[in-house]
């Protein structure tokens, strides 16, 4: 009995050594993964933290297009308890290297770098037609860095008129008429590049939101605010007048301005002809869209800041400095000097605009 006793004794001692063995290895297992598992939302939360960072650098490109061309964009921020340091500097063409680097937490940091283009689409041209470009007495260039203009037709281009200068690049699917008025590369039987819509269905609606006007609308001597609105009939701008835009405009008819001002970065669209002379549109931190979605477009000096586009028509610019850039079946111009804006790269309601992630690294 006795015997016995010590036999089960010894085999509870054994029992409860072996209990403890198992305790002690299975706590250590739960500290190993307790210490695995906070590493990993410590890491997870350095990643969203370092990828909320790059959301914002874009948010900016796309607030300020261009602004950071120069000077690179820097903003540090706290965000779920980590330091997030963001930078954003221009590559050239278009693309912007971003560098968002998140800290804290006891893991170290977490680094995210992408390379992203800002594309203009179309619009990265300083004058594209689907047809055809004349320049006669015209200076065509870039700014704010000089000598980077591009022009290109999905078929000839004749610089012959007078003195023509394109301070930068010239491409088309044909020929190239004057190729010693180009400072830069002459391409020609290049691939046609694809034109883009014109947005005009989501602007139509934006423009109903404000009110429908039915009728023809004339707006003469002051100041008008106008816009969102819609109106079924044509615009006519008088003299000594200034209309303050104010949400976008939708014209069923056509568009007619002698001598009027326009300000304001918004969207004006025809249906009809657009014909603009002896006025002023826009300011160059501006740079609103005119469109004549079936129309032409007709521009008579002196300036105008704005992106024009005419997918089914001609654009005509005479003595004009225009500050922008130009899109249209046939393109003609005279007397005129056409600045292209660099700081379209990223503007995302240009037509045919668009962000492109070309390269994207962790660490």
């Amino acid at each position: 009995m006795n015997r016995e006793s010590g036999q089960a004794l010894i085999m509870a001692l054994i029992l409860l050594a072996m209990g403890v063995l198992l305790v002690v290895s299975l706590l250590g297992s739960v500290f190993t993964n307790l210490g695995y598992h906070r590493s990993i939302e410590c890491k997870t939360l350095n990643g969203y933290s370092a990828d909320s960072g790059v959301e914002y650098a874009l948010f900016k490109l796309y607030d300020n297009p261009g602004g950071y061309t120069e000077t690179p964009l820097e903003a540090s921020f706290t965000l779920n308890d980590r330091t997030v340091d963001v930078t954003a500097e221009y590559q050239g063409g278009g693309v912007y290297k971003i560098a968002s680097a998140a800290s804290g937490g006891g893991c170290g940091t977490t680094t995210i770098t992408t390379y992203v283009n800002l594309s203009a689409g179309a619009f990265s041209y300083t004058l594209v037609a689907k047809n055809y470009i004349s320049l006669q007495n015209t200076t065509v260039d870039s700014s704010p860095n000089p000598g980077e203009a591009r022009i290109h037709s999905n078929g000839n281009i004749d610089l012959i008129g007078g003195e023509v200068t394109v301070n930068g690049d010239a491409s088309a699917v044909g020929s190239v008429t004057g190729q010693e008025s180009v400072t830069g590369v002459v391409l020609e039987g290049v691939s046609p590049i694809e034109f883009p819509g014109d947005y005009s269905d989501l602007y139509r609606t934006m423009a109903q939101e404000g009110g429908i006007y039915t009728g023809d609308l004339t707006l003469q001597g002051g100041t008008f605010y106008l816009g969102p609105l819609y109106i079924e009939g044509n615009l006519d701008v008088k003299p000594d007048t200034t209309v303050i835009l104010e949400g976008p405009v939708y014209v069923t008819g056509e568009i007619s301005v002698q001598g009027g001002h326009f300000e304001g970065k918004e969207q004006v669209y025809a249906d009809g002809d657009v014909r603009m002379s002896q006025g002023a549109y826009g300011a160059t931190e501006d740079l609103p869209i005119i469109t004549s979605t079936a129309g032409n477009i007709d521009l008579v000096g002196p300036m105008v800041s704005a992106v024009v586009y005419a997918p089914n028509g001609t654009v005509s610019l005479t003595n004009i400095d225009l500050y922008g850039a130009v899109g249209g079946v046939d393109i003609e111009i005279s007397n005129a000097t056409i600045t292209y804006a660099q700081e379209l790269q990223g503007r995302e309601d240009l037509p045919g605009g668009y962000l492109a992630t070309i390269a994207y690294t962790l660490e």
